[in-house]
């Protein structure tokens, strides 16, 4: 009989966690813990060199991985796009991408006719062109998780030092560094992980990037690490953000975060306070929907706890 209650309690818990989460993710808020694995397909690569002018770097694979994940976001699409031909052509107003099939990474060592190659692939290329995101504070982290759940991965610049060549749980410096410079993805968060996980040096508090790095699935947890939010490189080094993209067909796709405003200098100024107040009375109209369902579930839970334990007391007798 114990055994019956327990299980009761412990699935009317479930249920009433399970509709929490529905009204959370309903009010667009930011999650505690988020990661871009669980939506999209995520390949971990490892970079061909850490010498641009010999291969494809780590630049070029964290900039690829932050265009792939937009597309997959955004329309669906999953390339594979080749960092050897972006390595090799390099960065322009007018930019191209290709897939890996059509200009395969090891090409990039084959000096003797690899100008022909970038010329006759031309024709291939999926991505026409893209632009950055302007006006993003990294510190803003609010922003950048917003970005990340609905964009896809970011790029950023961090330290490599030995607490990437030799990865123990968690990256961060209390200071800056001198050492060479990383790229990377950021792909999620975990306001939780916690700050004993990291060996080397110890943030005061909780809470950390997810990473995908270039060096392949044998680094890290399979390709991934933590970069603590208090890590002096990553407040003080830098990100990219995807502001549109431009695909082979001509269709344009943009980056549109929730709070830029869009033609506000030619609304009415009526219009404007009309909306405002509609905004206003939508929030309101679903937050006392949420405190309803709050109310609800936790009145039922306790009467089916005085319902159990009266059951119990009934059998008992």
């Amino acid at each position: 009989m114990k055994n019956k209650i327990l299980s009761s309690i412990i699935l009317v818990i479930l249920i009433f966690t399970a509709v929490s989460n529905i009204v959370y993710a309903t009010n667009g808020e930011i999650p505690t813990k988020y990661d871009l694995r669980n939506e999209i397909s995520i390949i971990p690569q490892r970079q061909l060199s850490s010498n641009s002018d010999k291969g494809p770097a780590c630049y070029h694979y964290a900039k690829t991985k932050m265009i792939e994940t937009y597309l997959q976001k955004t329309k669906g699409i999953n390339y594979n796009l080749s960092e050897a031909y972006y390595g090799y052509c390099g960065e322009s107003e007018n930019t191209i991408f290709v897939l890996e099939s059509d200009f395969p990474n090891q090409m990039f060592s084959q000096i003797s006719n690899i100008e022909q190659k970038v010329e006759s692939v031309k024709s291939k290329a999926v991505i026409n062109n893209f632009k950055y995101l302007r006006g993003i504070n990294k510190e803003d982290s609010t922003t950048v998780k917003s970005y990340i759940q609905k964009y896809g991965g970011v790029l950023a610049t961090l330290e490599g030092d030995v607490q990437w060549s030799d990865y123990k749980g968690g990256i961060y410096h209390k200071e800056k560094y001198t050492g060479n410079l990383h790229a990377v993805t950021i792909i999620g968060w975990d306001d939780n992980y916690s700050k004993d996980n990291f060996v080397y040096e110890k943030p005061e508090n909780d809470g950390a990037w997810l990473i995908l790095n270039t060096w392949g699935t044998s680094w890290g947890n399979n390709g991934t690490g933590w970069v603590s939010y208090e890590d002096s490189y990553n407040l003080l080094g830098g990100t990219e953000f995807i502001g549109s993209i431009t695909l082979a067909d001509g269709e344009v796709i943009e980056t549109k975060l929730e709070d830029e405003k869009e033609e506000t200098a030619e609304t009415p100024v009526i219009e404007q306070q009309n909306q405002t107040q509609k905004m206003i009375e939508e929030h309101n109209n679903i937050k006392n929907m949420q405190d309803i369902l709050i109310v609800i579930f936790a009145v039922a839970i306790i009467l089916l706890i005085i319902g159990l334990i009266l059951n119990l007391r009934r059998h008992k007798k």
